[in-house]
C-alpha cells in the first residue's frame, strides 16, 4: 500500500470521514514515485519512520529523517518529502483533525493548551530521535493509534480519542515550550509560498510562466526565482513538473486514460517530453508505471 493522496496542493479532503476524522496510511518509497509536493492541511499529522531514511522538508526548514524517529507537523505547515538514493523507506502517518479534541463548551483543556498550540504558541521539536529522554511514551502512544485505526476492533473510536488525549498529554508535559510567535518576516514568506504554490495547484493543467507565478506575490521575475529555489529547495519548473507528475501517476493508478490523455489533463502537450521527465523521476516509462501497477494487485 502507497500514499495516493495526491491531487492538491492544500490537501481539502477529509481524513477519515465526518464521524472520524483520522487516518492512519502506509507510504513506501522509492515504489513508483520518489517525492511528495510541498503541500499543507489543516489536520496534525504524526509521522513514524519504520525503517530506511528520507528528507522531510517543515515549515521551511529541511530534516533528514531516519528510522526510528517521530516527526510532530502541526495543522497548517508546509510540508514535502522525498527519497534519499532510492533507499527503501516505510512510514506510517497518523493524520486527524483537531476537532477530535474539541468540546462544545469551553474548558481548561482548551484555553490552557489546545487554543494556545493551534495560535503557534507552542514551539514542539520536528523530528523526535529514539535516542530522546522520554521518546518510548511517545512512540508506545503514536504506535497505539496506529494499531487501533488498522485493527478497528469494537468501540475503536472510542480508544483512538482517548489515546489522542494521552498522547497529547504527553507531547505538552515532556515536549512542547511555550513561545512567542514566530517572527513576521517568516511568516510572510510562508504566505508568499502559499499563495504560489496556490496559484500552481489551480493552474496546473494550464501553461504556467515565471512572470505570472512572480506577479501572484508582487516579486520581479528575477528574485522570484532566487526566492523560490532558496525556500523550496528546487527551481519552479523542476516543482511544477513534479507537482505534476505526482497527479500524472494517480491519474495511471486510478483511471484508464491514454497516456496521452493523462499528460494533456496535467498541463503538457508534448508526450515525448512528458514520457521523458516521466522516466528521468521514476526510472521507467509511463506505460511502464501502469503494467507495475497492475501486477502488483
Amino acid at each position: 500500500m502507497y500514499h495516493d493522496d495526491r491531487q492538491s496542493l492544500k490537501e481539502t479532503g477529509q481524513k477519515g470521514d465526518f464521524l472520524l476524522p483520522f487516518v492512519a496510511v502506509n507510504t513506501i518509497m522509492p515504489d513508483f514515485y520518489t517525492t511528495y509536493p510541498m503541500h499543507w492541511h489543516d489536520e496534525m499529522e504524526i509521522v513514524y519512520v519504520e525503517t530506511g531514511e528520507y528528507e522531510e522538508f517543515v515549515d521551511l526548514e529541511r530534516y533528514h529523517v531516519k528510522q526510528g524517529d517521530i516527526l510532530l507537523i502541526n495543522p497548517c505547515v508546509l510540508h514535502s518529502f522525498r527519497n534519499i538514493d532510492n533507499k527503501r523507506t516505510f512510514f506510517r502517518s497518523v493524520i486527524f483533525s483537531m476537532s477530535m479534541l474539541s468540546s462544545n463548551n469551553t474548558d481548561s483543556c482548551s484555553i490552557k493548551y489546545f487554543t494556545p498550540f493551534l495560535d503557534n504558541m507552542y514551539i514542539n521539536p520536528v523530528v523526535i530521535s529514539s535516542d530522546a529522554e522520554n521518546y518510548d511514551l511517545l512512540y508506545q502512544s503514536v504506535r497505539k493509534l496506529i494499531d487501533l485505526y488498522d485493527k478497528k476492533e469494537d468501540f475503536f473510536e472510542l480508544e483512538i480519542k482517548s489515546e489522542l488525549f494521552r498522547m497529547f498529554h504527553i507531547l505538552f508535559k515532556y515536549f512542547l515550550i511555550p513561545e512567542e510567535h514566530e517572527s513576521t518576516m517568516k511568516d510572510n514568506t510562508t504566505r508568499n509560498i502559499k499563495t504560489i504554490l496556490d496559484y500552481i495547484a489551480v493552474n496546473y493543467m494550464n501553461p504556467i510562466t515565471i512572470e505570472e507565478l512572480a506577479a501572484s506575490v508582487d516579486l520581479s521575475k528575477h528574485y522570484f526565482m532566487r526566492f523560490f529555489k532558496k525556500y523550496m529547495g528546487m527551481t519552479c519548473i523542476e516543482y511544477i513538473n513534479d507537482y505534476r507528475l505526482n497527479i500524472a501517476t494517480n491519474l495511471l493508478l486510478t483511471t484508464s486514460m491514454q497516456i496521452t490523455e493523462v499528460a494533456s489533463s496535467i498541463g503538457i502537450t508534448n508526450l515525448s517530453y512528458f514520457n521523458r521527465i516521466f522516466k528521468k523521476k521514476y526510472n521507467m516509462t509511463p506505460k511502464e508505471y501502469r503494467y507495475n501497477i497492475d501486477n502488483r494487485k
